[in-house]
């Protein structure tokens, strides 16, 4: 090739060099979080490279777009010349260092979320103040991936130097052949450029859903690239108002609306029915927490929670799912009724001032104090101002605590020190009452206090010495608790706000790296029950509302009891898709209106789509998915999610 034609050329190879840093940082991010992923075969392998390289190209020609037009520009005659050498390499190696840097972050971040990162991080980090804290300890924890970046960098930096200086533009003659020949080959790059900006020549430009055309659920986030999942999701609306049934249809396939019948089985548990107002009301959430660690739930397993397993021994035990993979959706879920249904955080969205019912704002309707109770950072993800917000009179945080000697150096105070103080506390507060407990210390980076390190068994993840640090830490609380007055009139609900690591084969599906414990506990409980009925984390409060017998109590709630008529379900979003199941039957509805069923009982990989052998099962999934949306979306954004009363 000519002196003349070395730029193009020059532009070709270092677009390559983008791409084959894109497969690199992919590459480790497979590596990182292998566990996490079920590839079947060399075929599903190869189809996922396929899809990654896809959105690869896509994310390449968007970001690469400032120097690809720069260089491309026809009229442009100063390749030669130092500014625009400068300004040419800075758009690309800024380009490009930003997309190894994020697709790395997401390599680490993966595990605690189970999907790639997307705009609301912008938004989620700058809720709460203990980011700031946290980079240290990161960087520290994460040392691996650092050094991958710094590599990568030289590498890259290293070989852009010699494409410059080996490719090295030279100037050429203004003439009416030269602008000819740039303009051709502007005209041939742009729709190129544009064909893999959109992914392809389909009706819809690639989104979130397309990949799924690849691989399984489970296995999307190695298709998609975190600079992708960024690009697509900034700026764009959390929700659209949907209209696939009229308000009389809609209500009959499904509605949050829901009124409790009197009495109800849950009273059979007891030596007497619970009452309101004379049954205090304690929901315990441990960070995450994996069904996995409690023998109740992995029968083939060790129990790294012996406590919680004891406990079980006296209580009503479900199948525990989760309705999202971090805490500050699982909160709201869990305390709200409200599952995460876009591709951004609740309580970071345009929605966050929406008005919401709550477990408090019912109970604090029939003269119950209400308080929650977190040993963080006060402000942490918006905590504190959203469970105000939701009815609860008092936060009881790491400035309440007001004592650094149990802070443990990340997230804030220890999970043992805390509980005994949610002791002393709840004993001040005017009875009847509910309270919230979030505990903190089985979190990444599992800090163990100094005079409990080497106390428990360190197990085979790096998860469990904390998880029996916080078993141990229950087990003070409960042993403390049942010294008090209120303990024998209490009704006790345990579960998460999202599972943890996880290595055994069964919790490793598309459901089993959701399962969660979801134990029910009162002192005047008859005998132990342990249900095969998956309870989501959006049931707690509609269960906890039914138990205590209110009489013609209705509520706003998207999740039901399983102690009543209405339809067991499971329902979630992750990528663009949105998962629901149904007895043995999990679906998965797309937003372009496709839809995937799979027999989970015999298919637990998800690899076997019988919608087509299934339609009236498949046409009842699309009914009651749809509805759903149209309940969830429409009333967030009319912001009628409560009942005037």
């Amino acid at each position: 090739m000519t002196k003349k034609s070395t730029h193009y050329k020059q532009v070709v190879y270092k677009y390559i060099l983008s791409l084959i840093c894109i497969y690199i940082t992919q590459l480790f991010f497979y590596l990182f979080n292998r566990e996490l992923f079920q590839i079947e075969g060399v075929k599903e392998g190869f189809n996922i490279f396929i899809g990654c390289t896809r959105y690869a190209l896509s994310s390449i020609s968007i970001f690469l777009l400032p120097y690809l037009f720069l260089n491309l520009l026809p009229l442009v005659n100063q390749w030669h010349k130092k500014w625009f050498k400068i300004t040419s390499n800075v758009l690309y190696l800024l380009a490009n260092v930003f997309m190894i840097a994020v697709n790395l972050i997401d390599a680490g971040y993966y595990r605690f979320s189970f999907k790639r990162l997307t705009a609301d991080i912008t938004r989620y980090l700058g809720v709460g103040g203990d980011f700031n804290e946290l980079i240290p300890q990161f960087l520290r924890d994460y040392w691996h991936i650092v050094t991958v970046f710094i590599c990568l960098l030289i590498v890259l930096f290293t070989i852009n130097t010699f494409l410059n200086k080996k490719l090295k533009p030279h100037k050429e003659k203004f003439s009416k052949f030269l602008i000819l020949k740039r303009s051709i080959a502007f005209i041939v790059a742009v729709p190129l450029l544009i064909l893999f900006q959109r992914g392809g020549v389909q009706t819809r430009p690639l989104g979130l859903m397309h990949a799924s055309q690849y691989t399984t659920t489970q296995n999307t986030a190695l298709v998609l690239n975190t600079p992708f999942t960024l690009y697509r999701t900034f700026g764009k609306p959390s929700l659209e108002k949907k209209d696939f049934y009229d308000e009389n249809e809609l209500k009959t396939i499904y509605s949050p609306i829901t009124t409790f019948s009197i009495p109800n089985w849950a009273d059979t548990l007891f030596t007497s029915p619970l009452e309101i107002g004379k049954t205090n009301v304690c929901v315990i959430i441990l960070e995450s927490f994996s069904a996995e660690y409690l023998k109740t739930y992995n029968t083939n397993g060790v129990s790294y929670a012996p406590f919680l397993d004891s406990l079980a021994q006296h209580s009503l035990v479900f199948q525990g799912i989760s309705n999202g993979k971090k805490s500050i959706d699982g909160i709201p879920a869990v305390i709200s009724s409200l599952p995460i249904m876009m591709e951004e955080s609740y309580l970071t969205s345009v929605y966050g001032n929406n008005k919401l019912g709550s477990i408090a704002s019912t109970l604090k309707e029939n003269n119950y104090t209400t308080a929650f109770f977190h040993g963080g950072y006060n402000g942490t993800m918006g905590f504190d101002n959203f469970t105000r917000k939701v009815g609860y009179d008092y936060y009881y945080g790491m400035n309440e605590y007001n004592n650094k000697k149990d802070y443990d150096g990340n997230w804030g105070i220890f999970d043992e020190p805390f509980l005994q103080y949610c002791v002393k506390q709840i004993d001040t507060l005017t009875k009847p009452f509910h309270a919230a407990f979030f505990t903190l210390s089985s979190h990444h980076p599992y800090a163990m206090p100094e005079e409990h390190k080497n106390k428990f068994s360190k197990g085979t993840l790096i998860v469990h010495e904390t998880v029996s640090y916080t078993d141990y830490a229950l087990k003070r609380f409960f042993y403390e608790a049942s010294k008090c007055d209120w303990f024998e009139n209490t009704l006790f609900l345990i579960t998460s706000d999202h599972s943890g690591l996880t290595e055994s084969k069964d919790f490793k599906t598309q459901l089993g790296l959701f399962k969660i414990p979801m134990i029910i506990y009162h002192p005047k409980m008859k005998s132990n029950i342990v249900s095969t009925q998956f309870v989501q984390q959006i049931d707690v409060y509609p269960t906890i509302i039914d138990m205590l017998n209110i009489e013609n109590e209705k509520i706003f709630t998207f999740g039901r009891s399983p102690f009543s008529e209405k339809e067991k379900y499971y329902i979630y979003y992750t990528n663009g898709e949105y998962l629901l199941m149904i007895g043995n039957y999990l679906s998965k509805y797309k937003q372009d209106g496709t839809i995937e069923l799979f027999d989970v009982e015999k298919d637990q990989t998800l690899k076997n789509n019988i919608a087509n052998q299934q339609q009236e099962i498949t046409k009842k999934h699309i009914r009651f998915t749809q509805a759903f949306i149209q309940q969830y979306n429409n009333t967030i954004i009319e912001n009628t999610t409560t009942i005037s009363k």
